[in-house]
C-alpha cells in the first residue's frame, strides 16, 4: 500500500468495522483481547494514525465552526484565521470561512447561512463593529439562539456574545509614552481612515496620551493615509511637504506595520538616517518587522492568542449557559532598531 492507510483499509484488512478500529485506537476496554490484538497488528504494520476529523464521524459528530472576516489578503486576518484553524483542528473541530465586505452589516442571507449549516459555533473579526448601525446585537442575539457567538473586537464595543477584546486604545499610548521617554516631542500619527472607528480609537488614544505627557498637539502631524504602503509613502510626503523642516515631526507612529513599511521607504528617499533623523513606531507586529531596515518597533495585539481564546471558548459553551462575557488582552510594545532606543534618552 503506497498511499497512506485510511481506517477503511484497517478494517477491511482486519476484517471488523470502522467503529471496532475507533474503538482500538481509543483504547476501549469493552473490546475483546483477540480483536484488539489482530486490529493493532494491522495498525502498526501500515503505521495507522487516524484523523481527528474520521474520529468525530465515527462518533456520529463531525464538529465545525465557523469563522466571518473580511478579506483575509489582510495580514492581520490571516493571523487570525490560521490560530483559529489550529486550535480547532487541535480539539477534533474543523474550520469553516465566511467572509464578508468591509464595514458592512452581517446580512440576513449569512445568518440564515450559519444556521442552516449547523454551526457549533462562529467568531467574528474584522470590521463589522465600524458601521454605526443597530442591527448588529440583533444579528448575534438570532445566531445565539443556535449556537455560541464569540467576537474579536475592540474593548469599548458592548455585545451580547462571547467578546475577546483588544485594547486599541492603548495601543497608540504605548508608543507615546515610550517615545516620550527616549526625549521625543513633536510626534506624529499616520494612516487609518477617520470614517473607520477604529482609527478613531487609535487616534484617542495617542491625543489623550499627548495631553498626559503634556506634548504638542499639531493638526499637521495627524494624517488620513489608509492602511497600505503606498497610502505611508504618500502620507508622510504630504505631511513633510506641507512643513517647514524646522517644524518636523522627530518621531512617526502609524496606524499599521504596512503603513510603516511606506513611510520608512519615502523617508529613506528624501535622504533621512532612520532613526536618527526620524523613530518609527508600526503596529500589528507582523513577520516581516524583524527583517525590514531599521527593524521595526511594533505593538503587538496578540491576534493569536486571541483566536486561540476565542475557539476555546466557543468550545466550552456549547457544555454551558453562560455565554456572554468580555476577556480583554493587553497590547504590548516590542522593542527595535526604528524607535531608535539603541541612542537612549535625547534632547530632540
Amino acid at each position: 500500500m503506497n498511499r497512506k492507510a485510511t481506517i477503511y483499509d484497517i478494517a477491511r484488512e482486519a476484517g471488523v468495522s470502522t467503529a471496532t478500529v475507533t474503538r482500538v485506537v481509543r483504547k476501549d476496554p469493552h473490546v475483546k483481547e483477540a480483536t484488539r490484538l489482530k486490529v493493532q497488528q494491522v495498525i502498526d504494520a501500515h503505521a495507522y494514525t487516524p484523523s481527528m476529523s474520521a474520529q468525530n464521524l465515527e462518533s456520529g459528530r463531525s464538529r465545525a465552526l465557523a469563522v466571518v472576516l473580511p478579506v483575509i489578503s489582510n495580514l492581520y486576518f490571516n493571523r487570525i484565521l490560521d490560530a483559529a484553524y489550529w486550535e480547532a483542528d487541535k480539539n477534533g473541530c474543523s474550520i469553516r470561512l465566511f467572509q464578508t465586505m468591509e464595514n458592512q452589516a452581517i446580512s440576513a442571507e449569512l445568518v440564515n447561512e450559519l444556521i442552516r449549516c449547523r454551526m457549533d459555533g462562529v467568531l467574528f473579526a474584522g470590521s463589522i463593529w465600524s458601521a454605526d448601525r443597530g442591527d448588529l446585537n440583533t444579528a448575534l442575539e438570532k445566531l445565539g439562539k443556535y449556537m455560541p457567538v464569540a467576537t474579536i473586537c475592540p474593548q469599548d464595543v458592548s455585545l451580547e456574545c462571547i467578546c475577546i477584546q483588544s485594547d486599541l486604545v492603548n495601543c497608540s499610548r504605548l508608543p507615546v509614552r515610550h517615545l516620550h521617554t527616549l526625549g521625543h516631542r513633536r510626534i506624529a500619527f499616520l494612516g487609518g481612515s477617520m470614517h473607520s472607528k477604529d482609527t478613531s480609537r487609535r487616534g484617542a488614544g495617542f491625543l489623550e496620551q499627548l495631553r498626559v505627557m503634556d506634548l504638542p498637539d499639531d493638526p499637521a502631524y495627524h494624517v488620513d493615509a489608509g492602511y497600505d504602503m503606498e497610502s505611508g509613502e504618500r502620507a508622510v510626503l504630504r505631511m513633510l511637504s506641507g512643513l517647514d523642516s524646522s517644524r518636523w515631526p522627530t518621531a512617526i507612529v502609524t496606524f499599521n506595520d504596512l503603513v510603516a513599511l511606506g513611510v520608512i521607504k519615502q523617508l529613506k528617499k528624501m535622504g533621512l538616517s532612520l532613526p536618527r533623523d526620524m523613530a518609527i513606531i508600526g503596529c500589528d507586529n507582523q513577520f516581516f518587522c524583524a527583517y525590514t531596515d531599521p527593524a521595526l518597533t511594533s505593538v503587538d495585539l496578540h491576534p493569536e492568542e486571541m483566536a486561540q481564546s476565542a475557539v476555546r471558548e466557543l468550545l466550552l459553551a456549547r457544555e454551558s449557559s453562560s455565554r456572554s462575557f468580555a476577556i480583554v488582552r493587553e497590547a504590548t510594545l516590542v522593542v527595535r532598531e526604528s524607535c531608535g532606543a539603541h541612542f537612549g534618552f535625547r534632547r530632540l
